[in-house]
């Protein structure tokens, strides 16, 4: 009996070293998952999600891995905003900071625009009376003609039959008849002749049969339709002159900039014939109604060309500006603009340390662009070379890249594509 007791006390205590004792399997297990977290792994700068357990070339860019580890990745976990850069590696990466500061900022719209004849400054003189154009003084388009210049000289049936009758109301001219002579006046002035001209056909008391046509406006003739021999019939057009002293620049602006610009202020031209000018104009009409395809507004600035050298039908670059007060700039090249949101790289405190904080972002101008929030005066900000400290911050913490640098655009609620029909592009 002793025997089997002693047997049973045996196997129990053998039973239960056994059970505490951890599995050779586990075992191996765990060591191999430690062995996978602690191997070194090569990976690419630019795309951090790819992963190779030997050298080689990244299959995306093409670009040559660089070895990393797991355990860089483990500690890089506390601080995923955090990335050190000693002085060498900045000089390398070509790393320039610049401090916050505040300065007026402007509120800039650019658009291309076409340069036309102001409408108020078109003429059309078109015939009043049927004849035959006998000679031709203003010959060419192009010709500068003034007030009281002559056109042309017509024979006319209609011009000569209207000044007989004139001539008969003012030989059988008296006190009672000034009604009759002034019917027969008011129509030699509808058909075109001068005051003077009257006054000398009651002088000549005879009816020439050529009639001299004189310019009722200033300007340069655009379109010329006779030549000398030609007949012409009644409200036919003979001639357009336009005055060029001032034209209209008709610029096309995103619906979603049109509300940044008032009447009155000024605008900036810029010519390629010109390049190394710019010409000044004032907003004198917003269009009211929108383009439906380009989804444009047209804006008219009014441009002063007393010397003439804008021609119309030239293409102008526009840009439209209005001061905004004082904010906090920072270079355009220091705000990485992901699509989702705008990351600035800050001087930390700890030395060599560079921290990634999302900032708003207002009008872009001179290259710069104004902070609306995320960032205090006096901060050290990244103004080159925040692509390589956001790719070695994705490299640290071991992650996929989670958005695409774009650091010189616009903010995605600016950000639009170029309708097909239209030339135009702004920057904020």
């Amino acid at each position: 009996m002793k025997i089997l007791l002693m047997s049973f006390l045996m196997g129990t205590a053998i039973i239960l070293s056994s059970c505490s004792k951890p599995s050779s399997s586990h075992t191996g297990n765990a060591d191999s998952t430690a062995m996978t977290q602690s191997r070194d792994y090569y990976t690419c700068t630019m795309h951090p999600q790819v992963h190779l357990d030997k050298p080689g070339v990244c299959p995306i860019c093409g670009m040559e891995l660089v070895k990393a580890s797991n355990s860089r990745k483990k500690e890089g976990n506390g601080a995923a905003t955090m990335v050190p850069l000693n002085d060498r590696d900045q000089l390398l990466a070509n790393v320039s900071t610049v401090q916050v500061g505040y300065e007026d900022v402007e509120h800039s719209v650019r658009a291309f625009g076409t340069l036309e004849i102001a409408e108020p400054n078109k003429t059309i003189i078109s015939a009043r009376f049927n004849g035959r154009i006998e000679k031709l003084f203003a010959d060419a388009v192009g010709a500068r003609v003034k007030q009281g210049d002559p056109l042309f000289e017509i024979y006319s049936p209609d011009i000569i039959q209207a000044e007989n009758e004139y001539l008969q109301a003012v030989k059988a001219g008296s006190s009672a008849q000034q009604s009759t002579v002034s019917d027969p006046k008011s129509k030699l002035l509808l058909l075109g002749l001068t005051e003077l001209q009257i006054h000398e056909l009651e002088s000549a008391n005879t009816v020439p049969l050529v009639m001299t046509y004189y310019s009722p406006a200033n300007g340069i003739v655009i379109d010329k339709n006779i030549v000398t021999g030609v007949y012409v019939s009644e409200g036919s057009t003979l001639y357009e002159i336009s005055d060029i002293s001032t034209l209209w620049n008709i610029a096309e602006v995103y619906e979603s900039d049109a509300g940044y610009i008032r009447i009155g202020e000024k605008a900036n031209l810029s010519i390629a014939t010109y390049p190394h000018e710019t010409f000044t104009g004032s907003v004198s009409l917003i269009y009211p109604v929108v383009n439906p395809q380009a989804r444009t507004v047209k804006v008219r600035v009014l441009v002063n060309n007393a010397n003439g050298k804008l021609k119309p039908n030239m293409y102008t670059e526009t840009v439209f500006t209005r001061k905004k007060g004082r904010a906090l700039t920072v270079p355009v090249g220091a705000v990485l603009v992901t699509g989702k949101r705008n990351l600035v790289y800050v001087k930390a405190e700890h030395e060599n340390h560079f921290e990634a904080r999302e900032v708003g972002i207002g009008s872009r101008f001179n290259d710069k662009y104004e902070i609306t929030w995320g960032l205090t005066d006096g901060e050290i900000v990244v103004s080159e070379g925040g692509y390589l400290i956001d790719s070695e911050s994705q490299l640290k913490s071991g992650t996929g890249a989670t958005h695409q640098h774009g650091g010189t655009g616009t903010p995605e609620t600016k950000t639009k594509e170029m309708p097909a029909n239209m030339p135009m592009e702004h920057n904020n």
